[in-house]
C-alpha cells in the first residue's frame, strides 16, 4: 500500500485572470459552506493569484470574508491540503505548496478532452480491477469518505465543486491500487482534466441531474471495490467514461 494517505494532485490553470480581479484574494462563493470556499480559494491558487510559498490570509480573515465560520475555513483548508495546494506549517500559518510545471502546461494544452476520454478508457478500467485486487480496508474507507464529499454536490453545488471532488475520487480510487506509478500515470491524467478546454464545457454538462447521474456511478463504483466484485467495477468505469464522452460530444455542438 502507499506509505502516504495524502492525495497527490498537480492541476492545470482552470481560468484565465479577471483584469478585474485584486490579486491575493478570492472571490466569495455562492455559499460559505467547505465545498465552495475550498473551491474559490483553489481557483485562486491555480490562477496565480496566490504564489507558491506564499502565506494565505489568517483563518479569521478568510471566514470574515467568505461569511462562514473558522470550521468551515478549516474544512476548506483540509480539502486543498489532500490536494497538495498548500501546506500548514505549525506556528508559522498556512502556505500555497502548488508550482506549475512548463511541460503539465503544454501537454494539457494540446490534448483535447475526448482524447482525454479515449486515455481514461484505457487505463482506468485496469485501476477499478486493480483496487478491487490490492485496496485495504483503510483504503476503501478513505474512498468512501471522498465519495460523501462528491454526493454533497447536488442542487446547491456549482460545477467546480464538483469536479474537484470528482477528481478527488478518481484519485483516491488509484492510490486504492496501491501502484506507485499508476498514481503517478493518473496525476497526469488530472493535470490534463483541468485545462481551459474542459472548463468551458463544464458549466453546459454538469447540471444537477447528471451530477446525481454522475454520482450514482461513482456510489456503483465504489459498492462493487467494497465487495471485491472486479467484473462489476470495470463495467460501471465504462459505462461512465462512455456517458462523459456522450456528454462531451453534445457539449461540443
Amino acid at each position: 500500500m502507499m506509505a502516504s494517505s495524502k492525495i497527490e494532485e498537480t492541476v492545470q490553470n482552470w481560468f484565465m485572470n479577471s483584469s478585474n480581479h485584486t490579486p491575493g484574494t478570492a472571490p466569495a462563493p455562492r455559499s460559505g459552506d467547505a465545498n465552495s470556499v475550498s473551491a474559490a480559494l483553489r481557483r485562486q491558487i491555480l490562477n496565480g493569484d496566490f504564489l507558491h510559498d506564499e502565506k494565505l490570509p489568517a483563518e479569521r480573515a478568510l471566514a470574515d470574508q467568505f461569511s462562514c465560520s473558522r470550521g468551515t475555513v478549516r474544512a476548506a483548508m483540509e480539502r486543498l491540503e489532500e490536494q497538495q495546494l498548500i501546506e500548514r506549517r505549525i506556528g508559522s500559518g498556512t502556505f500555497v505548496s502548488y508550482r506549475m510545471q512548463a511541460d503539465d502546461i503544454e501537454i494539457a494544452n494540446i490534448t483535447s478532452p475526448l482524447e482525454l476520454i479515449d486515455v481514461r478508457l484505457g487505463i482506468e478500467p485496469q485501476i477499478a480491477r486493480l483496487a478491487v485486487a490490492h485496496a485495504s480496508a483503510r483504503d476503501i474507507a478513505r474512498l468512501e469518505k471522498s465519495l460523501l464529499v462528491a454526493e454533497q454536490c447536488s442542487e446547491n453545488s456549482d460545477p467546480e465543486s464538483f469536479t474537484q471532488a470528482d477528481e478527488i475520487f478518481h484519485l483516491t480510487l488509484a492510490e486504492c491500487t496501491g501502484n506507485a506509478l499508476m498514481l503517478w500515470v493518473y496525476k497526469h491524467i488530472n493535470d490534463v482534466r483541468s485545462h481551459r478546454q474542459w472548463s468551458a464545457m463544464k458549466d453546459k454538462i454538469l447540471k444537477p441531474a447528471r451530477v446525481r447521474k454522475y454520482n450514482q456511478q461513482h456510489r456503483e463504483l465504489y459498492e462493487a471495490i467494497a465487495h471485491r466484485d472486479a467484473d462489476a467495477a470495470t463495467d460501471v468505469t465504462y459505462a461512465h467514461l462512455d456517458m462523459a464522452r456522450r456528454d462531451l460530444l453534445g457539449a461540443s455542438r
